[in-house]
């Protein structure tokens, strides 16, 4: 009959799991060299209790982050379309391009909410025409909008 000793996980391990997952394994593994090389910690009642307040208070800021996730996508859902106006040379080119920072103040000038550069996934645009761009609000949270870049009436 073999022993084995329960440890928490301090970080990433291959042959064990992964941080913060509590496993059972022989006194020697763990003693000789999941402790010593500061990948685990002995599992006490008090060490799982916190663990376990912890990934509760981890999963209630999942929950409220895709909650405030998918508000922003049905408003931003609601814009359905962006124009932008710029003026227009030969060959029907604009002058300078449309990148993701006209995107972002386009979204904060109409509802107001401040999206990151790199949620934002487009080519440059250096004519007039119509494209798509993809918004990444979350991890699995994202919506496409059409972009229209319109001449300007002089």
């Amino acid at each position: 009959m073999k022993r084995k000793i329960d440890i928490i996980l301090i970080k990433d391990h291959v042959n064990v799991g992964s941080k913060g997952t509590i496993k059972s394994v022989s006194p020697g593994y763990a003693f000789n060299y999941l402790i010593p090389n500061s990948i685990a910690e002995i599992a006490t009642k008090n060490k799982i209790k916190h663990l376990k307040i912890f990934k509760n208070i981890l999963d209630k800021q999942k929950e409220k982050s895709i909650i405030e996730g998918n508000r922003l996508k049905a408003k931003l859902e609601y814009i359905n379309r962006i124009s932008i106006y710029r003026k227009v040379g030969e060959n029907y080119l604009i002058f300078g391009s449309i990148n993701e920072k006209d995107i972002i103040s386009y979204i904060v000038k109409y509802l107001g909410n401040k999206l990151d550069k790199k949620q934002i996934r487009m080519t440059n645009i250096k004519q007039i025409s119509s494209n798509k761009v993809e918004i990444n609000i979350k991890d699995h949270i994202s919506l496409v909008i059409q972009l229209n870049v319109l001449p300007v009436n002089v």
